[in-house]
């Protein structure tokens, strides 16, 4: 072989393709490709190209019924001049010499090509084979239980550098028996889903789940190409759930299919039917108690000026769409704005005081939109006339003097380094400033306002919250005071109710919530910093916002029969109260590396309780996520 080609990786790449969208394999090389002529969509790295039953049966489908194997030369191969091949071909587990471009003695494989020379203008080179000269199977129907596998060898020799030929063999292996089909198949339907187990079958790799309503033909016994009118959903476990596929109030014809690791499907087993039921997730019983409970959201201009057709939202809402939705920081300003703004929405559609507020407020913005929009050249004066403005004072105030500066601001200095030197604890065991905290908690909350319909969907469970929060210390003297930012996330998962008799069904309904909130924040840190002894005493109060939303048995946003969609955003208030262990107690010279390493001054385990009124100030129609008894746990860093 030449030794040329063996340093510039002289290797093979495979695709053998056969008009099947998932259907073409390669073995990759630096010099060769071995294609389909036909469209390959697939490659694998493995010479072994395996045939199921249903590939061998689609072969048959093809006009010629062949297959159709296409070796190109790599473009940067270099060869001379005497370089040949040869093609040899196998069927039935029969092999073949690797090693000799001819045909030998007692040898049973079919000698395709022998001895023709290979260069750039030979190649590409097509070998065509039916798939009755693949395998043993005269027709579709004979692609059933086939265990053979039949050879490709590409023998390569470039006789001016060696005598040793370089081979390539590629192995074509029709394994089509099918596996078992599965037993055991039982079904049990809600609303919005139904439920399916079955037995397994050994060596099934996966399993394929056909069904339909009316129209669906399923045949005990028949092979899947036969099924007509079914949808399809996989698993690879003996049981999956359909949801989001299918409806109330529906007859199901389902069956269960198990596939093997070669793609062999068996065929069709046991079939069931199925009756789907009438449900009420959630939001359907809730808004049956609480009529005037809409969920989604106000905006501001609407609210305020009472209808979307009033001149003045039409022209903020033309300024949104041929303005702002024009532009990335546009579209981004508004999507901020349709997350924010609900609260004070509603707020403001609830009192009509806040109502003639918020149109005098906003007929700043009113004309620069229209300002913006139709006298543009006025806008930008305007917004010369102001930046020059801020620039002359900004100028101005920079020449006044240092000395006059500091004499302003001296005895306001002595002052607070007075009252800090009486005030402030003792801080020298404190290597780094302190001016934020950092928490993360968790615990139970239950928005048990929502009446008897969260307790028929939920009974007694409780749901859960995760937190976390930032505080900004602006103030430390005797304790610190802080500006708190919390984002959490709550959820509680209950069972929807069959219609007409109010049992639970097998579908989920769930309610989650997303609460933000603002609070001030006072820590009593005083008996660390002074005595060192290890708990703080911390209380905090603020407003909060928390988005919601309810999802129906198909894990998708509920709707109420009259349209109202399930989600929305609620405006309230919490107060807590908590105290905190200080861990650097245990271990004060960890504690000291800690705040070297991260710096990192004080580490606590805390638990607190919490009130919380979700109900946007008691305004009618809230969605109320109230809990006015609820607790966390959870660690905090103080940085």
């Amino acid at each position: 072989m030449n030794n040329r080609l063996s340093r510039i990786g002289m290797a093979f790449l495979l695709a053998l393709g056969v008009i099947l969208p998932n259907l073409a394999f390669a073995s990759s090389s630096d010099d060769w490709t071995l294609t389909s002529s036909l469209t390959a969509t697939s490659q694998d790295t493995s010479s072994k190209l395996a045939f199921n039953a249903s590939r061998c049966q689609d072969l048959f489908d093809i006009k010629t019924g062949e297959v159709s194997f296409v070796f190109t030369l790599s473009s940067d191969a270099t060869l001379s001049d005497s370089a040949t091949y040869s093609i040899k071909f196998a069927k039935g587990n029969v092999s073949c010499s690797k090693d000799d471009l001819n045909q030998t003695t007692g040898e049973e494989c079919a000698l395709i090509a022998s001895n023709m020379p290979l260069s750039a203008t030979s190649s590409p080179i097509e070998v065509r084979r039916k798939v009755a000269d693949l395998s043993s199977a005269a027709n579709a129907e004979g692609c059933e239980n086939l265990s053979e596998s039949s050879y490709l060898y590409l023998i390569v020799n470039d006789a001016s550098a060696s005598s040793t030929p370089y081979t390539v063999t590629y192995l074509l292996d029709f394994r089509t028996k099918r596996p078992n089909a599965p037993t055991g198949l039982t079904g049990s339907a809600g609303g919005d889903s139904i439920k399916l187990s079955w037995t397994g079958v050994q060596d099934a790799e996966s399993y394929k789940i056909y069904y339909g309503t009316e129209g669906t033909v399923i045949n005990i016994g028949d092979t899947p190409d036969k099924i007509s009118g079914a949808h399809t959903a996989t698993s690879t476990t003996t049981s999956q759930t359909l949801k989001n596929r299918v409806s109330e109030d529906q007859t199901y014809l389902i069956t269960v299919t198990a596939i093997d690791a070669n793609g062999n499907e068996s065929v069709v087993g046991e079939v069931i039917t199925v009756e789907t039921v009438a449900s009420q997730d959630f939001w359907d019983t809730y808004r049956a108690e609480n009529a005037d409970v809409d969920g989604g959201f106000c905006f501001i201009a609407t609210a305020a000026y009472g209808s979307t057709q009033e001149p003045h939202v039409a022209m903020l809402r033309k300024f949104r769409d041929d303005v702002l939705m024009q532009s990335a920081p546009g579209r981004a300003f508004v999507h901020t704005y349709y997350k924010l703004s609900p609260p004070i929405a509603y707020f403001i559609g609830q009192h009509s005081v806040a109502r003639a507020f918020t149109r005098a407020a906003l007929w700043p913005l009113y004309g620069f939109a229209a300002l913006f929009m139709y006298a543009p050249a006025v806008l930008w004066s305007l917004l010369a006339l102001i930046t020059g403005g801020i620039a002359f004072l900004i100028v101005r105030k920079r020449r006044a003097s240092k000395k006059q500066v500091l004499h302003k601001v001296a005895p306001l200095i002595a002052v607070a380094l007075a009252t800090g030197t009486m005030l402030s604890p003792n801080t020298a065991h404190a290597d780094s400033p302190v001016n934020m905290m950092a928490e993360f908690k968790a615990g139970p909350y239950t928005p048990d306002n929502l009446g008897n319909a969260f307790k028929q969907h939920f009974g007694g469970d409780s749901g859960f919250i995760v937190e976390g929060e930032y505080d900004w210390q602006f103030w430390r003297g005797v304790g610190s005071l802080g500006l708190g930012f919390h984002l959490g996330y709550g959820n509680i998962s209950g069972k929807s109710l069959q219609a007409d008799t109010g049992e639970k069904s097998i579908d989920n309904t769930q309610l989650h919530w997303l609460p933000l909130r603002l609070s001030l924040v006072y820590r009593f840190d005083y008996l660390w910093d002074r005595f060192q002894i290890p708990f703080t005493l911390y209380v905090k109060a603020g407003f909060d916002y928390s988005f919601w939303w309810i999802e129906d048995g198909s894990d998708a946003i509920a709707k109420s029969d009259d349209g109202k969609e399930g989600y929305g955003g609620t405006f309230g208030f919490h107060v807590v109260a908590g105290v905190a262990f200080v861990l650097d107690w245990l271990a004060p010279e960890m504690e000291k590396a800690f705040d070297v390493e991260w710096g990192v001054n004080t580490s606590y385990i805390f638990a607190e309780y919490m009130y919380a009124q979700i109900d946007n100030f008691g305004a009618k129609g809230a969605f109320d996520l109230t809990d006015k008894a609820t607790f966390h746990i959870g660690i905090g860093l103080e940085f």
